[in-house]
């Protein structure tokens, strides 16, 4: 079967966790009008779910069939993402760390995957998006209109993980932190389902040593290549 194309611009940036991906994402939907999407933030959905049911994480059957039967959906409110699950917004209870566990776990069942997916995909019929994650431009969109692959050094990644830990009241040191960023690095791109890899068509920026303004504007200058109008 033939997937469907939309008609709208989709720009998928991926990368593993603290590449810059989520500040550089919402700068350029800004900068372009284009609604933004985190779609790791289904997954945490996910895993609130799952916490709030007292499902076992190791029961996949049981959360596939939560998850089928308890829809989960990602609105806009004035421009600003909500995500909702059957009808109630859970946006602000998906950070912490007992989500972030559970959200991990979730996002390495096909099943779950597959319905996050179809989900992410509707949106990508509905209006132009900049979507940030670490399957997008290979499963999600493979057809994506442009693809930015980010990535950097696991020093900078975990000192900006470390920053937004110590910042929203978390305490941990450096070196837990890359301890916890190289396992997560491994068991995504190691996963048997949708694995962190880089698109062939995607555009690679190591954003180590650059600011979120010169990543941006590298992403503006590519996007105005396949877009004439769009990055100017």
């Amino acid at each position: 079967m033939t997937e469907k194309r939309c008609a709208h611009v989709v720009i998928a940036i991926d990368g593993p966790s603290g590449a810059g991906k989520s500040t550089a994402a919402q700068c350029l939907a800004r900068l372009l009008g284009y609604r933004y999407v985190d779609s790791g933030a289904m997954y945490r959905a996910v895993g609130w779910l799952v916490r709030e049911r007292a499902l076992p994480l190791d029961d996949v059957r049981a959360i596939v069939a939560c998850l089928e039967h308890t829809p989960i959906a990602l609105t806009f409110r004035n421009g600003i993402p909500e995500v909702r699950i059957a009808g109630q917004c859970v946006t602000s209870r998906l950070r912490g760390e007992t989500v972030a566990q559970a959200a991990s776990a979730v996002a390495t069942m096909p099943g779950v995957r597959q319905v996050i997916t179809a989900e992410l995909r509707q949106l990508g019929c509905q209006t132009d998006l900049v979507m940030e994650g670490r399957d997008i431009g290979t499963v999600v969109f493979p057809e994506a209109t442009v693809k930015f692959f980010l990535e950097a050094s696991l020093t900078a990644r975990g000192q900006r993980r470390l920053q937004e830990m110590q910042q929203a009241g978390h305490t941990a040191t450096l070196g837990q932190v890359v301890e916890a960023m190289a396992t997560r690095d491994s068991q995504d791109r190691a996963r048997a389902v949708a694995p962190l890899v880089k698109a062939k068509e995607a555009h690679t920026i190591d954003t180590t040593d650059l600011t979120v303004d010169d990543v941006v504007q590298i992403m503006l200058s590519e996007i105005q290549r396949a877009l004439p109008g769009e990055g100017g």
